[in-house]
């Protein structure tokens, strides 16, 4: 079975008065690139299979006419582009039988979260969980829930495990008692090669 990494790059927006650092283009459906402006590296252009700009502020951050004029040439791609950039192709792979890995990486306060669920503080209006059907600013993960149960058929069965790895420490986030082992402990592949904690707790999801 062939394995396929694809690598998105999300800016955030500006937090400060600043030149702009970089020029984000989306080239094609899987082909992005980004290049450094005013940097003293010898390599500038980096290539992912998306690149996403999402610094809708610029116009009251960039200190420079000549930065305003870069960042108004980048389109600002929203939670439902990003969502129909990646979370379809997502959704297709997974629907084929293919185990499927959403790995976010990055700073503190760098919009992890805010890309794979959308906001979540909970006295946000704009929660992802506040919501029974898509908005706005869903990120990546409810939008997939949404459309799988939207899509559901007799005889599927979702299940959900929820568990944290720390270190060598597995700690199953549904006990109601945090129960942790070593990471290692309990792990298999089923036949189709998914991985699974079997002693985590499961369950049973009837809706989104």
């Amino acid at each position: 079975m062939s394995v396929s990494i694809q690598v998105a790059m999300r800016c955030r927006p500006f937090v400060c008065d600043d030149e702009l650092g970089v020029d984000m283009r989306q080239n094609s459906d899987i082909e992005g690139e980004i290049n450094l402006l005013r940097s003293k590296y010898s390599t500038n252009r980096f290539a992912f299979s998306w690149s996403w700009w999402s610094a809708y502020n610029h116009k009251n951050h960039c200190i420079s006419d000549l930065s305003k004029q870069q960042a108004a040439s980048m389109e600002v791609i929203s939670q439902e582009a990003v969502y129909a950039a990646c979370g379809q192709k997502i959704k297709v792979q997974l629907l084929e039988g293919n185990a499927i890995v959403l790995f976010a990486y990055g700073l503190s306060g760098s919009g992890k979260t805010f890309t794979v669920f959308g906001p979540d503080a909970a006295d946000s209006p704009d929660a992802w969980f506040k919501f029974s059907e898509p908005h706005k600013m869903w990120g990546v993960y409810p939008h997939l829930a949404y459309e799988l149960f939207a899509e559901k058929q007799d005889g599927w069965k979702l299940t959900m495990k929820y568990f944290q790895n720390v270190v060598d420490i597995c700690r199953d986030l549904m006990s109601p008692i945090g129960q942790e082992k070593q990471y290692k402990e309990g792990m298999r592949k089923d036949k189709d090669g998914f991985t699974d904690v079997v002693w985590c707790s499961a369950a049973d999801l009837q809706s989104w």
